[in-house]
Order: structure tokens, then C-alpha cells, then sequence
């Protein structure tokens, strides 16, 4: 089974981006992870790595986060995974609205995370974006 993530400084993108997608799709199992302990704009290490390692043991997971710092949570909480666990994590460069709806519609197809991944190179941002 293949799980999209999505990271989010604000946990109404997360949940709307969600949202969105699920809507669209239907039966994919959609992790949004956003804000922080307090409930405020930020990112929350401790929620995204265990949110990450719940959906890595049970498949393949493909990351999508909206800014800087929510890829580096992204990247810290793969890290800090064994390695089974972190060789099931991609962490992807999309765009994470147009990314989530393409993800999910290519998971709904039942298309592995490496197909995923393709379809999604059409909505990667530039370096530093």
C-alpha cells in the first residue's frame, strides 16, 4: 500500500489539501500533518516522524510538504527512521496542492510509489522554491 503524506505549517492547509484530495479520490490513505505543539503556524518533528513511521510500516510513503523548514521536518523524521523503514519514504519536491490531487489520483489507480513518483515530476518546484 502506498500513503501520501502531507506536511504543512498550518493544519487548516494540511487538512484542506486533504480534503481536497480525498474527495477527489476516494480510498487513499491520506496523512496531513500540520502546525505545531501549540496549535500555532509551524511544524511539529515529533508528530510528523510518528505519523511517518506508522504509515512506513505498513508500505511505501511519498512526502509532499509546502515550504523550507516543513521538507526539513520531512527530511529530520526520515533520517531518524531505521533503515527498512527510511528505504519506504520518499520525500518528494512537488507542489503540494497540485502534488497531492496527482499523488492521490496515481495511489486510487494502484500505481507503485516509483510510478507515483514519475507522474509527479511534471509538478516539482525549482531549487529553493
Amino acid at each position: 500500500m502506498v500513503s501520501l503524506m502531507l506536511l504543512s505549517h498550518s493544519h487548516k492547509i494540511a487538512d484542506g489539501v486533504k480534503e481536497f484530495a480525498f474527495q477527489m479520490t476516494g480510498e487513499v490513505n491520506i496523512i496531513a500533518v500540520g502546525g505545531n505543539k501549540a496549535g500555532t503556524l509551524g511544524t511539529d518533528y515529533d508528530r510528523t516522524l510518528a505519523r511517518m513511521q506508522e504509515a512506513a510500516e505498513h508500505g511505501e510513503v511519498i512526502v509532499l510538504a509546502d515550504i523550507g523548514s516543513a521538507r526539513l521536518t520531512g527530511q529530520m523524521a526520515r533520517e531518524a527512521l531505521g533503515e527498512k523503514l527510511r528505504a519506504r519514504v520518499f520525500l518528494c519536491n512537488a507542489a503540494l496542492v497540485e502534488g497531492a490531487l496527482v499523488a492521490a489520483i496515481a495511489i486510487a489507480a494502484e500505481q507503485s510509489a516509483k510510478e507515483t513518483l514519475e507522474q509527479l515530476q511534471e509538478y516539482l518546484l525549482p531549487k529553493g522554491e
